[in-house]
């Protein structure tokens, strides 16, 4: 295991994480320190015990949201309607129809 230390709104913190990610958490960190100074700024004076709450709901809804997307954006492609499908279908077979005499006429000419 190693320590790192990580500065969140001013203050440091020595924290334990596995071998191989300290520079992981030391961007964590960062991103969450953003998050907290910016509360900080916003909400004025504030104990850092409800600052830390905060800023920590913030980012697990950030957190939800992101997943959220990711799910819609997965079944977005998983199932297609029937007329969804037959009419994809017609209108490539259509085209390739128009290509076919498009290429008739070509070796017409």
């Amino acid at each position: 295991m190693s320590q790192v230390e990580i500065n969140i709104n001013g203050r440091q913190y020595k924290v334990t994480c596995e071998e191989g990610q300290e520079d992981r958490l030391r961007r964590i960190a960062k991103y969450f320190d953003k998050r907290v100074t910016v509360m900080a700024d916003d909400l004025g004076k504030i104990t850092d015990e409800r600052l830390m709450l905060l800023a920590a709901l913030t980012v697990c809804d950030e957190l939800f949201e992101a997943r959220e997307s990711a799910e819609d954006y997965e079944s977005a492609g998983d199932t297609l309607d029937p007329d969804t499908i037959g009419g994809a279908s017609r209108a490539i077979d259509a085209a390739a129809h128009r290509v076919s005499e498009m290429a008739a006429r070509l070796e017409d000419a």
